[in-house]
């Protein structure tokens, strides 16, 4: 998905977001190894879905993060908006996400060098980069109101996994896992509630609304980046992986068969 053009097409006049309207129109970004600009119709902001969304916004919250550059404050204005629009909530930082700042140092310095300080953080008053890197790794992303849903990304996701896409098999086998995930809940998900399907309709007794219960419980490791997570990922051996992977592409087609009827 190119994050430039969802913003131009679902950005209202009366969204806090609006204010970066004209920058993120007029932008021109002039790419590695070359010396003109090009518009910026030719160049993507692209992800893949909410879990690379999160990450690039953990990256661009990184203490080398310097925004010397109107691509990366694009970004920001970006995945700020992207995030806000699919119900997204920053738990340590409940308001940047539906007001970020025009300069996006004052949150990614400023107010996370306050936080960790006012948590008892830091050393006379400094604040180590690792200590900031820790922070913004274990930042906690609540889903709380979907106020907008991605019926066609939902589908040209489901077409790159279930037909293992090059951009599906380009990915590692966390990634894989993580985009199943992702897939899973965004189509059983229907005004912020999931749905219950008659799966005994084509899987006979093989699969049911438990099952998939269990399954996306055991792949909540894949999509956070908190410690224990990590190292949950880690007892996995690389077969059952790939077992969860092919399961997982099981009940994808699964849900896409039943929710088309």
């Amino acid at each position: 998905m190119d994050l430039r053009k969802f913003y131009m097409k679902h950005v209202k006049e009366n969204e806090f977001h609006y204010f970066f309207y004209d920058f993120i129109k007029n932008i021109n970004i002039k790419p590695k190894g070359t010396f003109g600009y090009i518009e910026q119709d030719d160049y993507d902001f692209e992800i893949f879905d909410d879990e690379s969304a999160i990450a690039k916004f953990k990256e661009l919250c990184q203490p080398e993060m310097k925004f010397n550059n109107s691509d990366d404050v694009c970004w920001f204005y970006l995945i700020t908006y992207y995030l806000y629009k699919r119900g997204y909530e920053i738990k340590e930082f409940p308001r940047i996400l539906a007001r970020p700042y025009s300069d996006p140092i004052k949150f990614t310095y400023n107010e996370i060098r306050s936080k960790i300080l006012s948590n008892g953080g830091g050393f006379n008053g400094t604040v180590p980069f690792r200590d900031r890197r820790a922070l913004i790794n274990d930042l906690t992303f609540q889903q709380k109101n979907l106020s907008l849903e991605l019926d066609d990304s939902i589908e040209k996701l489901f077409v790159a996994i279930s037909n293992r896409q090059a951009f599906f098999n380009d990915m590692s086998t966390n990634e894989k896992l993580a985009s199943i995930s992702n897939l899973i809940e965004n189509m059983l998900k229907v005004d912020g509630k999931f749905i219950k399907l008659d799966y005994s309709k084509i899987c006979f007794d093989y699969i049911s609304d438990d099952d998939i219960k269990r399954y996306r419980k055991k792949l909540n490791c894949f999509r956070h980046g908190s410690n224990e997570s990590i190292n949950e990922r880690k007892t996995y051996s690389d077969e059952q992986k790939k077992f969860l992977i092919d399961y997982g592409l099981i009940i994808v087609k699964t849900i896409r068969y039943l929710t088309k009827q």
